[in-house]
């Protein structure tokens, strides 16, 4: 046994002690980095040599130091997966929270232009026809009340329209940002595997990778498998979007449909941000998903049965100068049955008879010519109009049927809304219990900084004690007499 083993035994203690607390450095570094993982030292002693001739003078053996086994992250797997897989319905619920809301904003009820009062108006303007039908300033506010009606159709459509061209802009942008993650995901894989194949841990790569998967993970429903290289593979409904150091991407054809690049496959995600987008672009209520072409189509199916069924009262009636068969609104036939492919709200307007300069003397409030201009019975038609029960609104009056539109938008807007809480509060308890493990507890690496302190200066005294037997070996015996 060397005599100078006590000096090895300490020289390892102040190594170990020494990255121990460069460890406890990083992770208090690194206390408030997203995504960070804490890292710890195993220490193992070194065991003492087998071979024959390396026992003492008493034929025993002591171990030779301490050694780091490894530098490790304290992660459970279990939990990251949980994250995951609740994130995704996260993603999709917020989605459709803010679509749904915007979508309220664009009916704007209840409010002073909303379609209820609107429609309410138009309505009390036709009443006051039928009390004085020779009167043009009433007759102008019938008018004014149509037009203004026809108007709501045209600009509640056009937004939802354009809300439609919104959305598909930003699934454009999410299909993207999904492309990015693969690609940034497949080079950290690349990266990962050529650190470790020395035999280190890239432990603070792997947390750049597994911050990209979290936050992949809202964007659309994946699964991951970590192979022995160390590679992630993730997939989403079972076709891989990463694959090692292969990143696969996706894009939106023509007709809108996302899909794989490579393959020309769709892309069917079942949750996320961008299955929240693609049910609201394309929901029309099959399957019970109501994006904005369902509310589009049923604005269509009022604004259509509005024209037709008002027209073919006025149209049977005759205005004060005897004009017969004049349409109160135009911009489409209002005599062919409903097309879910014409966009009726969007041309609905103000037959251009009625706007004509002559146009308030052909509004029908007579139904018979030889009783003008006293006559209101037509009037008192399009009044009884309102209700009557409409065959194209599955038999519900244009007061119920805007009143049911609006109120189902606010059922389905409050569902995605508690939905959304519900699974905010569930990611962040799950998030927690992560943090509870992976996270950097300053007070813990205070104290952990104190313990490698102590052990730093204890290897350095026995140092200092082994120094001082060296001297009095070599430097103080032998030396009586002289």
């Amino acid at each position: 046994m060397s005599t100078f083993q006590g000096l090895e035994i300490a020289k390892t203690g102040l190594f170990v002690s020494q990255k121990a607390l460069d460890v406890t450095g990083h992770n208090i570094a690194n206390a408030n980095t997203p995504g960070y993982t804490r890292q710890v030292v195993d220490m193992a002693s070194i065991a003492p040599p087998t071979t024959f001739g390396m026992y003492d003078q008493w034929g025993k053996v002591i171990g030779e130091g301490v050694k780091i086994q490894d530098i490790r992250q304290i992660r459970d797997q279990f939990l990251d997966n949980q994250f995951r897989r609740e994130n995704k319905f996260l993603g999709e619920w917020e989605t459709k929270a803010q679509v749904l809301a915007a979508v309220e904003d664009i009916f704007n009820e209840p409010s002073d232009s909303g379609i209820n009062t609107v429609l309410n108006d138009f309505f009390n303007s036709l009443q006051e026809l039928s009390k004085n039908p020779e009167s043009l300033t009433v007759r102008a506010e019938v008018r004014e009340r149509a037009i203004a009606l026809a108007d709501t159709f045209n600009t509640v459509y056009q937004h939802l329209y354009d809300k439609l061209n919104e959305l598909n802009s930003t699934i454009q942008s999410r299909i993207s940002e999904i492309n990015s993650y693969a690609d940034r995901i497949s080079k950290l894989n690349n990266e990962i595997y050529r650190f470790e194949l020395s035999g280190q841990t890239a432990n603070d790569l792997r947390d750049q990778r597994n911050l990209l998967v979290d936050q992949l993970s809202k964007l659309v429903n994946i699964t991951t498998y970590e192979d022995s290289n160390g590679n992630f593979r993730i997939d989403i409904a079972g076709q891989a979007l990463v694959d090692g150091s292969t990143a696969f991407t996706m894009s939106m054809d023509s007709t809108g449909n996302v899909v794989w690049d490579l393959t020309g496959t769709s892309v069917n995600p079942s949750s996320g941000i961008l299955k929240g987008l693609l049910d609201m672009r394309d929901g029309d209520g099959t399957n019970g998903i109501k994006g904005v072409p369902y509310y589009i189509n049923e604005w269509n199916k009022l604004a259509y049965s509005i024209a037709k069924e008002i027209n073919a009262v006025h149209e049977s009636g005759y205005g004060l100068d005897g004009s017969h068969d004049i349409p109160l609104f135009g911009g489409f036939d209002t005599t062919g049955a409903y097309d879910s492919k014409v966009q009726y709200a969007q041309l609905i307007k103000v037959s251009s008879q009625i706007l004509a300069s002559d146009g308030l003397q052909k509004i029908a409030a007579a139904s018979d010519p030889n009783a003008l201009p006293g006559d209101n019975t037509n009037a008192l038609q399009l009044i009884g109009l309102r209700d009557i029960p409409i065959q194209g609104l599955n038999g519900a009056t244009f007061d119920d049927f805007a009143r049911s539109l609006i109120s189902n938008l606010g059922v389905d807007a409050q569902q995605a809304n508690m939905m959304q809480q519900n699974q905010q509060v569930m990611v962040k308890q799950i998030d927690l219990n992560r943090q509870s493990v992976s996270g950097v507890s300053l007070d813990e690496e205070m104290t952990n900084m104190l313990k490698y302190q102590k052990s730093y200066a204890a290897s350095a005294r026995v140092i200092t004690v082994m120094d001082e037997l060296l001297d009095t070996l070599i430097n103080r015996m032998g030396i009586v007499g002289r």
